[in-house]
């Protein structure tokens, strides 16, 4: 897996991520250094955490080692798991669910569990990835660079935007999530 996917797919994971942040930025009267650290540190440790646990399973002697023999099948399976990214963050983007704006403090509790629930995402890529045979040194330092910028980029967003970019934020992410896996089909199975 070459680097170009797995910065796709870490653009992809983290606008989920930005998502979030925009709506939290859209309810703050400010926007303060040592919270936006404080939101940058939260997610990107999730982010990473399910990352590993992902990329860890894919390392279950069964997986691993019939990896290698069924390799054509893993391909499959991992190319199943970006589609299926892809389409949960289309699903996402269309639902409309609606967001009240009101101006309040960043309540960090909602935003922990929060940044655990956006982190299934990257943990179902983490195995994908893993069965793909991606580096995990890269695949954790590109997504935690690009997540800590997303999370910035949103809180600053939505600051100044307002949360009714979301939906498009949400398609945004759908889209390059959608690329990777385009990518890796025409990678592993028309140029292979």
């Amino acid at each position: 897996m070459n680097i170009i996917v797995v910065l796709l797919i870490a653009i992809g994971l983290s606008f989920d991520v930005f998502a979030v942040a925009l709506v939290e930025g859209a309810m703050i009267a400010r926007i303060e250094k040592m919270k936006l650290a404080i939101l940058c540190a939260i997610f990107s440790l999730w982010q990473m955490a399910a990352l590993l646990a992902g990329d860890l399973v894919s390392r279950i002697p069964f997986f691993y080692n019939t990896a290698h023999g069924i390799n054509v099948l893993w391909t499959i399976f991992s190319t199943i798991l970006f589609f299926f990214l892809s389409a949960f963050m289309f699903y996402k983007a269309f639902r409309g669910k609606p967001v009240f704006e009101s101006v309040h403090e960043i309540n960090f509790k909602r935003v922990f569990f929060t940044a655990i629930i956006v982190s299934i995402d990257a943990f179902v890529a983490g195995v994908a990835m893993g069965l793909l045979g991606a580096e995990l040194l890269w695949e954790s330092v590109i997504l935690e660079v690009v997540t800590v910028l997303f999370v910035a980029g949103g809180l600053y967003t939505g600051y100044r935007l307002g949360a009714e970019q979301k939906p498009k934020v949400l398609f945004l992410g759908a889209c390059f999530l959608l690329a990777a896996s385009i990518d890796v089909v025409v990678r592993f199975f028309v140029l292979a």
